[in-house]
């Protein structure tokens, strides 16, 4: 009986409190806070996920995988949260659009799924899962990302093989740009943002102007290697706008050779995430409306 009443009150208890988990992916590991009236409950923690259980962002082990995160969050007695994910950024694409419109559509989805631009993306429009956010300035702009459905629907199977709640699934790449927006909208509006985000076995180089996002590169993580890399992708996007200069170097989790990097690019360094998220996806996928 009392077992009986200790399940009746655990999902008022999270009412109550207003808790809810957030969850980031990544090809091998697994950040996870909670949040409690908006605010983290303690620090962020990570651990490893299955082995293979993803393949390019797409559950391809979903019972393992729901299993493992079932078992997790009721190992930390967060089993009856609602829980929030940041899916891992190989699940999604992203693509700025500028629209035939002098304004905007009332639903910027459909009209985009009537228009079908050519995204370049590898799947086609019946496909696509889609999300839009409006960018400042004329002409008109959105930013676009843009999953597989059949991925969405294998991740949602995730959490239904867990037993969880989901709220909702975002894009790792709306976080970020969550996370970011603010600090990117009062940089120099002349002046672009080196970000690199240290992903296991590689490192994901982001080149930003205020809020939209310029160029991407997944590159290898080790030494001069990578700071070899970074200043030929930045000498490659100089030759498609040259007028571009670069400002700053962003890090959303510390790399052994941010030094010696922040140096060969002659820019100032700064660590976006710390404590208590330890992860600048958390940060996004905490700050998300």
């Amino acid at each position: 009986m009392l077992a009986g009443l200790q399940d009746t009150w655990r999902p008022w208890r999270a009412q109550l409190w207003l808790q809810r988990v957030l969850l980031a992916f990544s090809e091998h590991g697994l950040h996870g806070v909670v949040l409690q009236r908006g605010l983290p409950l303690g620090e962020s923690w990570q651990v490893q996920i299955p082995p293979q259980a993803l393949l390019a962002g797409r559950p391809v082990l979903v019972e393992v995988l729901g299993d493992f995160v079932g078992d997790l969050l009721l190992d930390r007695g967060l089993i009856s949260l609602p829980v929030s994910v940041a899916l891992p950024a190989a699940a999604a694409h992203w693509r700025v659009v500028e629209w035939p419109l002098s304004e905007w559509p009332d639903d910027p989805i459909e009209a985009l799924r009537t228009i079908q631009p050519d995204l370049g993306l590898p799947f086609g429009w019946p496909q696509i899962s889609l999300d839009a956010q409006p960018l400042p300035g004329q002409p008109l702009r959105s930013l676009l990302v843009a999953a597989e459905r059949s991925l969405v629907e294998a991740w949602i199977e995730v959490f239904a093989t867990a037993g969880l709640s989901l709220d909702r699934l975002v894009p790792s790449q709306v976080c970020v740009r969550q996370a970011l927006l603010a600090s990117l909208e009062a940089c120099d509006p002349d002046q672009g943002v080196v970000l690199l985000q240290p992903e296991g076995t590689a490192c994901r180089l982001l080149l930003w102007r205020q809020g939209v996002p310029l160029f991407e590169r997944v590159l290898a993580p080790g030494g001069a290697g990578l700071i070899a890399a970074v200043q030929r992708c930045l000498a490659f996007y100089r030759q498609q706008e040259p007028a571009l200069r670069f400002g700053q170097l962003w890090l959303s989790e510390p790399l052994p050779q941010a030094n010696d990097l922040a140096a060969a690019l002659d820019l100032p360094l700064e660590q976006l995430a710390s404590a208590p998220y330890d992860s600048l996806v958390l940060l996004g996928l905490a700050q998300a409306p």
